[in-house]
Formats: C-alpha cells, structure tokens, sequence
C-alpha cells in the first residue's frame, strides 16, 4: 500500500482528495497541517512514496505570512525530505497568480521555482 502525504489537509481540495484515496482502499494517507508537529511530518516523510503539496497561504492578515505559508513551507517541506533521503515525486498546486508581481503571486512563484530545483536535481 502507497504512503500519500497530503499538506493542507483541511483545505477544499485536500479533504475531497483524501475522501477519494480513502474510499479507494489502495493508499495510506498522511495528513498534514499546521497543528501537525516537527517530529510527525518528519516521520511522514520518511515513509511517504509521494506527496501532494495542497498547503498554502492565500487571505493571511499580514503580507509575511505569503512567504511563510507559500514558498518558506515548501522549502522546509524539501528540506525535510532531502534530510531523511527521500526524493519522492512531489505533486504541487499552484496558482495563475504565479504570473504576478502581487505578493501572492511572488510567493506561488518561489514555491514552484523551490519545486523546480528540487525535480532537477532529484531527476
């Protein structure tokens, strides 16, 4: 049976996704989000055979928390892989606003260049 971390756990796509792959029988799911601790998701990402990285900030009160949720969360996310030897295929939503100089936009963009690194050098 497949690992599946899925970040973002209690966002709209996130809980459908983990209905369906629950439903399925076929996969484990490892549920991530902001309560979840260091040691748990480091545990996650020595075990997961794939990660779906749904998390993400959008409406946060202050414009830092873009980067702390958007491309600061994506990066620790790799970092923790690299560090326990995994180089599982990451699947990652993002946004049109990528394309985008808005805070937002930057900080969608960081994510998926952090994610582009991390898919050429993990082939």
């Amino acid at each position: 049976m497949k690992n599946i971390l899925i970040t973002g756990k209690n966002g709209f796509i996130a809980k459908n996704l983990i209905s369906e792959l629950k439903n399925s029988g076929s996969y484990n799911i490892l549920e991530y989000d902001r309560l979840t601790t260091e040691k748990e998701l480091r545990e996650y990402c020595t075990k997961t055979d794939v990660v779906v990285h749904l998390a993400g900030v959008n409406r946060p009160l202050e414009i830092s928390e873009y980067a702390e949720g958007n491309n600061e969360l994506t990066s620790s996310l790799i970092s923790m892989l690299e560090e326990v030897n995994n180089t599982c295929p990451i699947i990652m939503s993002s946004s049109i606003q990528a394309e985008k100089e808005n805070p937002y936009g930057i900080s969608k963009k960081a994510a998926e260049d952090i994610l582009f690194t991390y898919s050429e050098k993990n082939k």
